[in-house]
């Protein structure tokens, strides 16, 4: 333990440097020096086949992690990696592009997760946007959310506003507000749910308001709980729609989430 933490503090002395670039391999302590370029391009590079920890500030990754990546960290930007094992991150803003082969697990302010997800795919931000896929079930929450990906094996998602541009295979349940409190009007698109993407086994879906946008398209039978009916726009292809009524009840109490 004292040495981890010895070299994370050494980790952390190099990045306030003006632009260190260090790659971290399995021999030795794994951390040499290569050149210095402009602070804003500070990156850590990464060629190993073991696992990878750090509790720091702001982090740029970049490589392949044969084993798990865990942070907490700042802002954390991962470019284009290759991780064989599992990820945690918990983070102020987070950007990630690359493939995992295991469960990745993500907190953050603004998240947005541009990849490949072999596994379980769980997501909680203030801003969310998902592309790319996901193999596992994805478990989404946010304030507001887009997916524009192919999630292959259900998905479960809550968020104030929410809109689906991708494909879901398997088990579909999206939440948008909860909880409507009294007295209290929702505007606009506060609580709206909006599709615009393909829907292939259908699933249940709550919200204030729900649209179908042009694009859209629902496979199978889909079961929606709104305030007002759904708005169905010229050329979504929506079949099997079962509305509901919310008045104003609690999603969790309507649908299985």
């Amino acid at each position: 333990m004292a040495k981890f933490w010895l070299a994370a503090t050494a980790l952390s002395g190099a990045l306030l440097t003006s632009g260190c670039v260090i790659v971290v391999g399995d021999d030795g302590d794994g951390n040499k020096m290569l050149g210095t370029t402009r602070a804003s391009d500070g990156y850590i590079v990464l060629d190993r086949d073991g696992d990878y920890s750090r509790l720091s500030g702001d982090l740029n990754l970049r490589g392949r992690l044969g084993g798990d990546l865990s942070l907490v960290s700042g802002d954390v930007d991962i470019d284009n990696m290759d991780i064989g094992g599992e990820v945690s991150i918990a983070a102020g803003d987070v950007n990630f592009t690359g493939t995992v082969a295991g469960e990745v697990s993500i907190a953050g302010g603004d998240v947005s997760f541009q990849g490949h997800a072999r596994d379980e795919l769980n997501l909680a931000a203030g801003d969310l946007d998902v592309r790319g896929r996901a193999d596992g079930e994805a478990s989404l929450a946010a304030g507001d959310m887009v997916l524009d990906a192919d999630f292959r094996d259900g998905l479960v998602a809550s968020a104030g506003t929410l809109r689906l541009d991708g494909e879901v295979h398997g088990r579909l349940s999206l939440t948008s507000i909860n909880e409507m409190r009294r007295h209290r009007d929702y505007d606009g698109e506060q609580g709206r749910i909006t599709m615009a993407g393909r829907v292939h086994d259908g699933g249940e879906v709550c919200a204030v308001s729900v649209v179908f946008e042009r694009g859209a398209r629902i496979d199978g039978p889909l079961v929606v709980y709104a305030q007002s009916e759904p708005e169905i726009r010229a050329g979504a292809q929506v079949s099997g729609l079962d509305y509901r009524p919310r008045n104003r009840r609690d999603c969790e109490d309507l649908i299985d989430g």
